[in-house]
């Protein structure tokens, strides 16, 4: 009786929102009380019914007249699987048609009009899924019983476990999204012997969502069905085919963050270097390296969560291929500006001195040297190498241009400001993609 009154509701909502003319009081009679008064009569209506009935044929007096078989989902639960590239939906496929044999009259039947039939007993549509990826469809896991008005309208609502093939693109991962599609129809049968139309709820959606069970890891954002009619080439017959859209976005707040805070402190730690003293050497590499270490940190996390196919390469792991060639970068430059290893200090040309000179004067590239200033070994090779000048000031300007520790400071600062721009830009378009 459970069972019963299940399909029993799904019948009412169904009935309710195509027919618009039935309501629960039409079930009054299906109670445990009056199920034992009509019970030999119920019996009397099976023989009858399915004395001379044909399961395996179409349930039409004429067979040149079609069957219209209308198609739904009743949504229960979705969930996607990104490694295997697949979609799996449990949803309970509601179905009706007309029954030309399964007509009777009420009032010969002590005014039954309404009974169910089990599913071997009548004949059921052949309704496929044709782009499953395994052998489940719409055929259902457990019996289901058919149920059956006087006028022969059928209704019949299997438990339905569908896995299909959905190529993702996850170029925007983490936040991206997927339309998978579900085509369903008949197996065996053209448009002309079974004709499938989209049942409409409420007018507003082609898929009842009532019961639906949302996912933690994917948002339904849209579904809808469409009716599709196909013309073989060996002939004129059409076939026609219900296709069920989904559209899901992955649910990935937690790695977003993950992702766009590890970025942001690679970023600093980075910049961070360039406001050091020039003759940090070490101070330099650790942080340099450290940044580095959260990188790899990152690439190792995303290659255990990211699918492996051969679709395009996500976004993010092109960021964290360029943010680390910029750190590389970043990290071999710091190191030639704080080793011997670096440019001559005098300037090639008057234009050359006064490009120096400017950026110079901006606020802390000016060199204070005090009676008390720490002597740096790293300034005095620099000086000699044009000789041997214990008394020169570095902060003095003398005939043949700049000192060598002025001339890193400027380009220090230009390391900077380049950095700082290429890391700014990368991450808002970072940002921009893990909405």
């Amino acid at each position: 009786m459970k069972e019963i009154r299940i399909f029993l509701g799904l019948l009412v909502a169904y009935t309710a929102a195509v027919h618009g003319n039935m309501s629960f009081d039409d079930f009054s009679g299906w109670t445990e009380e009056s199920e034992p008064v009509k019970e030999n009569w119920i019996a009397r209506l099976y023989e009858d019914k399915l004395k001379n009935y044909n399961k395996d044929a179409r349930p039409v007096k004429n067979p040149s007249h079609n069957t219209t078989v209308y198609l739904g989902l009743y949504l229960s639960s979705l969930d996607v699987d990104d490694l295997k590239q697949q979609m799996t939906v449990n949803a309970w496929s509601i179905m009706s048609w007309t029954d030309e044999h399964l007509n009777w009259e009420p009032k010969n039947y002590m005014n039954i009009n309404r009974v169910h039939f089990d599913q071997t007993d009548v004949w059921t549509p052949d309704i496929a899924v044709f782009n499953s990826a395994d052998s489940t469809g719409v055929v259902p896991f457990v019996k289901v019983p058919v149920i059956t008005d006087y006028i022969g309208r059928t209704y019949w609502f299997p438990p339905t476990h569908i896995t299909v093939n959905c190529e993702l693109d996850i170029s925007e991962w983490p936040s991206d999204q997927h339309e998978c599609l579900v085509r369903m129809g008949s197996w065996s049968h053209h448009g002309q012997q079974i004709d499938i139309q989209i049942i409409k709820h409420n007018e507003t959606t082609d898929v009842m969502m009532s019961n639906y069970e949302p996912n933690n890891n994917w948002k339904l954002l849209n579904v809808k069905a469409t009716r599709e009619v196909l013309t073989l080439e060996e002939g004129n017959e059409k076939y026609v085919e219900i296709n069920f859209s989904f559209k899901v976005k992955r649910l990935a707040k937690s790695h977003a963050t993950y992702i766009t805070t590890t970025a942001l402190v690679v970023m600093i730690v980075v910049l961070l270097t360039y406001a050091l003293p020039l003759n940090s050497f070490y101070s330099r590499l650790i942080m340099h390296l450290f940044a580095l270490a959260i990188l790899i940190g990152c690439y190792l996390t995303m290659f255990s969560s990211l699918p492996n196919n051969g679709g395009p390469v996500p976004f993010v792991v092109r960021y964290y291929s360029g943010t680390t060639i910029l750190t590389l970068i970043s990290l071999v430059s710091t190191l030639f500006l704080t080793t011997h290893a670096c440019c001559d200090s005098t300037p090639s040309s008057n234009v050359g001195k006064k490009f120096v000179g400017i950026l110079s004067s901006a606020p802390g590239l000016r060199t204070v040297t005090t009676a008390e200033q720490s002597y740096n070994p790293l300034e005095v090779e620099l000086d000699l190498e044009d000789g041997p000048r214990p008394d020169a000031d570095p902060s003095v300007t003398t005939e043949k241009g700049f000192p060598a520790n002025q001339v890193r400071r400027v380009i220090n600062f230009l390391m900077l400001v380049l950095f700082l721009i290429a890391f700014f830009v990368d991450y808002f378009v970072l940002r921009s993609v893990m909405k």
